[in-house]
């Protein structure tokens, strides 16, 4: 057995060292916390910008369609295309003649697009290909300024619930939420009768499918939601 005298400062590095581990530990809990929450942000700021693209992808598939957030008519006033006013906006397609119109006034536009209108914006233009205008702040902007970006509820009317809505559906500084809407003309007679292409596909009276991107900026920087989908004006089954 040792004496007292050789245990003396044994005890004190004992404690000096349990301190150590349990500031540690400590430590280590609290960078755990810290991690969970901004894994917890990253998440609700992901949903968030995942709700606000899917409601600009309906509020543009109400305007394609020219109806109101309720699913009327959005004008009675039979001088007013849908929610679009032909005197003042560019207005969506019924026939080829009227795509030529609108054609004719896009193409000398860089970009070709006017009131969230486009033309053809190409095959690479899709949020699977990673690579569009919204992978660029320039040319986002670009497209947001000069193809004149629709934010929600602009010509369907929809509003947002005071309180209850999506913050990232309001435009601020540095952020936003837009669609565009483009037009791509149907050889209809490319369809194969009675498969289910023909079923999906465009009917002779109305020859066109409608590519609809949303983009939407969260409050993070890097945090931009893309989605698209494509739409036809034709009620299923009909000829």
């Amino acid at each position: 057995m040792r004496p007292a005298r050789a245990q003396m400062g044994v005890a004190l590095l004992v404690v000096v060292v349990m301190t150590l581990l349990c500031a540690l530990l400590v430590l280590a809990g609290a960078h755990l916390v810290r991690l969970s929450e901004m894994l917890a942000g990253h998440d609700g700021e992901a949903a968030r910008g995942f709700e606000a693209a899917e409601a600009l992808l309906q509020d543009a598939e109400l305007d394609v369609l020219g109806l109101g957030p309720q699913g009327q008519p959005c004008q009675t006033d039979p001088a007013r295309s849908g929610c679009r006013h032909p005197a003042t906006t560019a207005t969506l397609p019924r026939t080829l003649a009227d795509f030529s119109v609108l054609a004719q006034q896009l193409a000398p536009r860089d970009p070709p697009c006017v009131d969230g209108l486009c033309l053809n914006l190409g095959g690479v233009v899709t949020a699977e290909s990673g690579h569009g205008f919204w992978s660029d702040q320039r040319t986002l902007g670009r497209f947001v300024t000069a193809g004149g970006g629709v934010p929600f509820g602009r010509y369907s009317g929809a509003v947002q619930a005071v309180g209850a809505g999506n913050p990232l559906l309001q435009v601020g500084p540095g952020r936003g939420a837009w669609y565009w809407i483009e037009v791509l003309p149907f050889n209809v007679g490319g369809a194969a009768t009675g498969t289910e292409q023909a079923v999906w596909s465009p009917p002779p009276a109305d020859p066109f499918i409608f590519r609809i991107t949303a983009v939407v900026q969260g409050r993070r920087a890097g945090g931009t939601t893309v989605l698209q989908s494509l739409l036809v004006r034709q009620v299923l089954g009909s000829p």
